[in-house]
């Protein structure tokens, strides 16, 4: 059943959707999300912003349908997410990885866990093994896959979650804040693997994150405020709008802040700068005369 609104290259679409909460009261509780239209393309890498309570996980389980929108409509692949002999279908397209690893890690041994979800689609032997192998060496944790998931690091145990969701070979992967409870190194670990997903092998990634130093690493970046979207573009045009920023209770990312104080010292910088990168080269050039640091 296809959205008449969705075009082929869009992957999921949501269409004025609004979602609450049941309350335990007979007073209702106010929107978690409020009239969300939102297209997510095929091949995307999307960053989603928002203080906690700005209903971006809410929208990460509506996506998989284990949320269904109180009004709206949201599609996936032109499934209907409402209609319910298509939850199986949708969750094979759509993936979600979650905060805590732990809780998505089932089995003793790493390559069993990434075959658990194969085996309940009953997918054969032959091809379990090919995509439990393929996952995990895309996610860079093959050499483990004899090891004991709770003896890996945090990082570790994320990149085998997100290999048991590649092995289902779904076209989308959301990750729900996925690097929260990560120190710096297992944070770019996920981070690393997530770009190689996307950029080799094509699969559409929303990652749901509190980082702007990660959103930076985005194709797009939406943010989100009070169940809203207050900003959707590029990195560079989304952290150009420093106040929306503010006032949705975010930052910029770390280099884009000291670039920022730096000009109002009078010291000339370029606007747009994002990255550690892009802040040593600007300096070097503008400050320094083009002489390295």
């Amino acid at each position: 059943m296809k959205s008449k609104t969705q075009n082929d290259n869009s992957l999921i679409v949501f269409n004025d959707v609004s979602y609450r909460y049941d309350s335990d009261t007979d007073t209702p509780l106010p929107l978690a999300l409020k009239h969300i239209n939102l297209d997510i393309k095929k091949g995307e890498f999307v960053a989603v912003l928002g203080h906690n309570g700005s209903g971006k996980s809410t929208l990460a389980k509506l996506a998989n349908a284990i949320f269904v929108p109180e009004s709206g409509k949201i599609f996936v692949n032109g499934m209907d997410t409402s209609d319910e002999s298509l939850e199986y279908d949708i969750r094979q397209t759509v993936g979600v990885v979650f905060q805590n690893p732990d809780n998505q890690l089932v089995a003793t041994i790493v390559e069993e866990d990434v075959a658990f979800g194969p085996e309940n689609l009953g997918i054969e032997p032959k091809e379990i093994r090919r995509r439990v192998d393929d996952a995990l060496k895309a996610v860079g944790m093959y050499e483990y896959r004899n090891h004991e998931p709770h003896k890996l690091s945090g990082g570790q145990k994320q990149r085998v979650a997100i290999a048991g969701i590649m092995a289902m070979q779904t076209d989308c992967i959301i990750l729900d804040e996925p690097t929260a409870m990560l120190d710096p190194k297992g944070r770019e670990e996920v981070m690393s693997s997530m770009q190689k997903l996307n950029k080799e092998m094509g699969i559409t990634v929303v990652l749901i994150t509190h980082y702007m130093d990660e959103a930076v690493k985005a194709d797009r970046v939406v943010v989100m405020n009070d169940g809203q979207i207050v900003l959707d573009g590029t990195p560079r045009q989304v952290f150009a709008q420093e106040e929306i920023i503010e006032n949705a209770g975010l930052e910029l990312p770390d280099s884009a802040k000291l670039a920022n104080a730096l000009r109002r010292q009078g010291i000339n910088l370029p606007e747009g700068i994002l990255t550690p990168d892009e802040f040593v080269e600007a300096f070097k050039f503008f400050v320094l005369g083009g002489n390295s640091v």
